[in-house]
């Protein structure tokens, strides 16, 4: 088992930190020794400055008047050798530059100089000579001040020399003791840690003094615990993930043995549905053609009825030989008018019976065959035409002929019957009346389309939005199942190889338009 890549990354910068730590707290101590060093010598430098002006200076009033009082007697006796060796001790002191003597008159008595360090630093003074309170002359002194440079040197290097002995002092002190209780701790540390990369457990990590890195050392014991209790859980997961795949291609193949009939029962399912759908939709279709036929059989038995009545009564006349001309030409005409009523009623019933048929082949058979788009459409919504009547509903057809389709008929009819009767049903309010308008034609390509559109009450976005979802429908509990549009979408795609969209809004009527080839490309 490894340590964690981020702890590893954080102990390896640590112990690399060690190193230029020494490196760090050395120069620390340095550069604290040097500038406290520093600050002291230009402290000290300044006032050593001061105070060497201001002595040069007391010591050139001193030497002046002395220089002074010496000169009397050569000035006034006029002894130029005297006051030479006057000036020469004088300058015996090595700050003295120059000594000018001048007598009364403004004369030069005498002059003694030698060169100064720095020109630039030199002070003079003039003192007046007198004898019994008159002036026999005066005299000019001048004195360097570099002479607190020298100082200054010295007190540089007696700082540096101290400095030196304090930093390494400081240092040798404060190595020993991070080495005792920084370094070694760290080592120690360090070594564990490299013990933990490895998955070396086994031997505790103690802390050596309750500071950083005791808390330090704490945490890394804290976390090989932890890694000892994660590795015991680990493989305890792991013998159950052993035991657990033993069985794992049994437990798959029963889930999938499951599958596989949960599959075939949601296959029949939906081909149970859409046979009962099928079924229900053709239902309605002969109801229709049933209430249809009623009118013009009826019609016609009236028709025979009557005139097998009259037939008798023309019998009995004949029987009993008082038939009379006007009779047998009256029942003529009458039998006339009324086989042609008959006959209209008959042929009417037979073109329903025609549709009829059709239709139903088509819609029980899945039968895939060349057929007029316009001709199946029409069967169809005559089929219908009963059930719109009884709805108040207007039908408008736009049919464009000639579009012949090889395809599925029985499936297409199965698209407009619901599509018209779902329009009957949700369109509109209960016992309002509307328009729903059926229009065929070409497009681009070879593809064809059917839309049903209707003038009723539309659809908002989230209706429209779920419209083919299964078991989905607006009137649960009042006729409607939810799965009329689902099947409609499905037998569109997967059948006849096309595409349905809805537009609709609310108030502005919904338009339905199904787009799908003339040659469907596969079999039901």
């Amino acid at each position: 088992m490894r340590i964690s890549e981020p702890l590893l990354v954080r102990l390896r910068k640590l112990w690399l930190r060690l190193h230029s730590l020494r490196v760090v707290i050395a120069l620390t101590v340095v550069a604290g020794v040097v500038l406290a060093s520093f600050l002291s010598y230009v402290e000290q430098t300044s006032d050593l400055r001061e105070q060497h002006i201001a002595q040069i200076h007391t010591e050139m009033d001193h030497l002046g008047a002395l220089t002074a009082l010496a000169l009397r007697e050569p000035l006034w006796q006029f002894e130029a050798e005297q006051a030479n060796s006057i000036m020469e001790a004088a300058f015996v002191n090595p700050d003295v530059v120059s000594i000018a003597i001048w007598d009364d008159k403004g004369t030069p008595f005498a002059t003694r100089t030698r060169s100064a360090e720095d020109p630039k630093l030199v002070d003079a003074t003039t003192h007046v000579v007198e004898r019994n309170k008159t002036m026999v002359g005066k005299l000019t002194i001048q004195m360097s001040t570099a002479g607190y440079l020298r100082k200054v040197t010295e007190v540089r290097l007696q700082y540096l020399r101290h400095g030196a002995q304090i930093s390494i002092g400081a240092l040798i002190v404060i190595l020993l003791l991070m080495h005792w209780r920084l370094v070694r701790p760290l080592e120690d540390l360090v070594a564990a840690s490299v013990r933990l990369e490895k998955g070396q457990l086994d031997v505790p990590i103690k802390r050596v003094f309750r500071d950083e890195v005791g808390a330090l050392a704490d945490s890394l014991e804290a976390t090989r615990l932890a890694l000892l209790h994660l590795i015991a859980q680990l493989e305890s997961r792991n013998q159950e993930l052993t035991d657990a795949n033993e069985h794992l291609e049994q437990r798959v193949a029963e889930r999938t043995e499951s599958l596989e009939k949960t599959l075939l029962t949601l296959e029949r399912a939906q081909e149970e549905i859409i046979q009962t759908e099928k079924l229900a939709s053709l239902g309605r279709v002969v109801a229709g053609v049933a209430h249809e036929l009623n009118t013009p059989i009826g019609n016609a038995l009236t028709v025979a009825s009557t005139i097998q009545s009259e037939l008798e009564e023309l019998k009995t006349e004949l029987d009993s030989g008082s038939m009379r001309r006007s009779s047998l030409s009256q029942f003529i005409a009458r039998a006339d008018e009324g086989l042609v009523l008959s006959l209209s009623n008959l042929q009417r019933a037979a073109h329903l019976i025609s549709d009829f048929k059709q239709v139903a082949v088509d819609q029980t058979s899945d039968q895939r065959r060349e057929f007029d788009l316009a001709e199946v459409t029409t069967e169809i919504l005559n089929m219908l035409q009963p059930t719109l009547r009884k709805s108040g509903c207007e039908v408008k057809k736009n049919l464009t002929a000639g579009l012949v389709c090889d395809s599925f008929p029985g499936r297409y009819g199965q698209v407009l019957t619901n599509l018209v009767m779902n329009a009957t049903i949700h369109a509109f309010d209960a016992g309002a009346t509307g328009r729903i308008s059926v229009s065929i034609g070409a497009v681009e390509g070879d593809m064809v389309e059917l839309v049903v559109a209707d003038n009723g009450v539309g659809m908002d976005e989230a209706v429209r939005a779920r419209i083919f979802d299964p078991f989905f429908t607006t009137k649960m509990g009042r006729g409607g199942t939810g799965l009329g549009m689902n099947i409609v979408h499905g037998i569109v795609t997967r059948i006849l190889g096309g595409q349905i969209n809805v537009q609709s809004a609310p108030g502005a009527g919904s338009q339905i338009r199904v787009l799908f080839p003339r040659i469907a490309s596969g079999a039901v």
